[in-house]
């Protein structure tokens, strides 16, 4: 019989243990001390997507500018889609001949900026009027490209302006004045 008590003394100690066990388990999961979720994390930001068409007709204008023949205003719309920013570094324009390039002119980030331009913003749509000067006669090609630098990640991308989404090309007799040389407006 005295195996019989021991034995039932120890199933009463298992059980005040697995109780004791039960009850220290559920205090420290918290008890009635609110748990405030971690913050979210936000969202990485996008990364930019530029693209540029034009918007309405290129305009030919004699040069006062004696170095150059003639000037040439394109309407440009400049659109971000995705959300992020971008820095506009160059604006392009190169002409070509049977494939191969007679004359390149080119405005640089420091004459975008000083024309009051420079960072294209997230989901902006704006239209800027790109003058380029040249001499060129004889092409049967002209390609316009802008630069650009992601603000995200300094990723550099350039986007050609389809010459297919110009209206169309006037010709005005009204020399374009020097002050536009080297500006985009």
């Amino acid at each position: 019989m005295n195996a019989r008590k021991q034995w039932r003394d120890g199933l009463a100690v298992l059980r005040r243990l697995a109780i004791t066990t039960m009850a220290v388990g559920l205090y420290g999961c918290g008890g009635d001390t609110p748990v405030a979720p971690p913050p979210p994390t936000p969202p990485p930001a996008p990364a930019a997507v530029v693209t540029a068409t034009g918007a309405g007709a290129i305009v030919l204008h004699p040069s006062r500018d004696t170095r150059f023949a003639v000037a040439l205003a394109t309407p440009i719309r400049i659109a971000e889609t995705a959300g992020g920013s971008a820095d506009w570094g160059f604006a392009r324009i190169q002409f070509f001949n049977r494939g191969v390039e007679v004359e390149r002119t080119e405005l640089t980030a420091t004459d975008i900026r000083a024309a009051g331009y420079g960072r294209i913003t997230a989901s902006s749509s704006q239209v800027y009027n790109v003058v380029f000067r040249f001499n060129s006669e004889d092409f049967d090609r002209i390609d316009i490209t802008l630069g650009f630098s992601d603000v995200k990640d300094a990723r550099q991308f350039s986007v050609l302006v389809p010459g297919s989404t110009f209206t169309s090309v006037d010709v005005s007799f009204d020399p374009l004045s020097l002050e536009h040389s080297r500006s985009p407006l």
